[in-house]
C-alpha cells in the first residue's frame, strides 16, 4: 500500500475511536460532578470549570480566526448554560453572518478550535513530553531505553498539570453541530475538485498538490488522535473509579440514558 495513504486510514481508524471515548467523557463527566454536588446546576458548574482551558481556547478561536477573516463578532461568554432539552452549552461567540461571510469563511470559523486545539495538543506532546522520540523506541523495540524513556515522561514537571491541559484541551476542541453547519456546501465542492482532477488525469498535479500535503497534515492529525486517545483512557479510568468510589460512599449511582 502506497505510504501516502497511511496517514487517512490512522485519521479514519482513530477518529472515530477519539469521538466515542469523548463522548463517554462528557458524560460521566457530568454524573461525577452531580454526585458531587447532589445538585444539578452545581454539577454544571463543576463540569464547566474542569474543562474551563479547553473552553476558553475553544471560543478564542472562534473569535480570532472570525476576526482574521474580516467577520464582525458580538458576544463572548465562557460560562454554561443549560438548554432546555437537558443539554449543556459551555460557551459561544457571536459572529454576524450576512452575505458577504459565506461558507467558506464560515467553515473556517467553525473549524477553528479544532485545528488550534490540534495544534496545542502537538505543541506539548513534542515539547514538554518530546513524543516523536518516544515513538521511535517503540518502533525500535529498543526495551531498556523506551523504560528510561516512558519513566522521562512520567517523571516531566507539572507532568500532571501538562497532562490535565491535554484532557482539557483536547475535550473541548471539537466543532459542535452549529459549527458544522456550513461544511456540507464546502466538502462537496472539494470533493467535486478531487474528482475533476481524478477525471482529467492530472495526476501529478493531484500528488504533489493535494494528497502530499494533505498526508502530511493527516500523519500530524494521526500523531495527535494517538495521543490524546492514551490520555484519556487514563482519565477516563480515573473517572470511572471516582464515581465507583462516591456511588458508594453515598448509596447513590447516576442513571444514563
Amino acid at each position: 500500500m502506497n505510504d501516502i495513504f497511511l496517514p487517512f486510514i490512522w485519521v479514519a481508524v482513530t477518529l472515530p475511536v477519539l469521538l466515542v471515548m469523548q463522548r463517554w467523557i462528557h458524560k460521566h463527566l457530568r454524573g461525577l460532578a452531580l454526585l458531587l454536588t447532589g445538585n444539578m446546576r452545581w454539577a454544571i458548574i463543576v463540569y464547566a470549570i474542569i474543562l474551563f482551558p479547553g473552553v476558553l481556547l475553544h471560543e478564542f478561536s472562534h473569535w480570532i480566526v472570525a476576526g482574521m477573516l474580516g467577520v464582525r463578532t458580538g458576544k463572548f461568554s465562557v460560562l454554561p448554560q443549560h438548554g432546555d432539552d437537558g443539554s449543556v452549552q459551555l460557551g459561544y461567540v457571536e459572529y454576524y453572518k450576512d452575505s458577504r461571510v459565506g461558507p467558506v469563511r464560515e467553515s473556517l470559523i467553525g473549524a477553528a478550535p479544532f485545528f488550534f486545539g490540534t495544534g496545542v495538543i502537538l505543541l506539548i506532546s513534542h515539547f514538554v513530553f518530546d513524543l516523536p522520540q518516544l515513538i521511535i523506541l517503540i518502533q525500535t523495540g529498543d526495551v531498556d531505553s523506551l523504560l528510561l524513556s516512558l519513566r522521562t515522561f512520567l517523571t516531566t514537571n507539572d507532568v500532571f498539570v501538562w497532562l490535565y491541559l491535554l484532557f482539557a484541551v483536547s475535550n473541548a476542541m471539537m466543532p459542535s453541530p452549529s459549527d458544522r453547519r456550513s461544511w456540507p456546501p464546502v466538502l462537496i465542492a472539494l470533493g467535486v475538485i478531487i474528482v475533476l482532477l481524478v477525471v482529467f488525469d492530472v495526476q501529478p498535479l493531484l500528488t504533489e498538490g493535494v494528497l502530499n500535503p494533505l498526508s502530511i497534515g493527516a500523519s500530524y492529525l494521526a500523531l495527535a488522535f494517538g495521543f490524546t486517545i492514551v490520555i484519556d483512557m487514563l482519565f477516563i479510568a480515573f473517572i470511572f473509579l471516582l464515581e465507583l468510589i462516591i456511588g458508594r460512599i453515598r448509596g447513590v449511582r447516576v442513571q444514563y440514558q
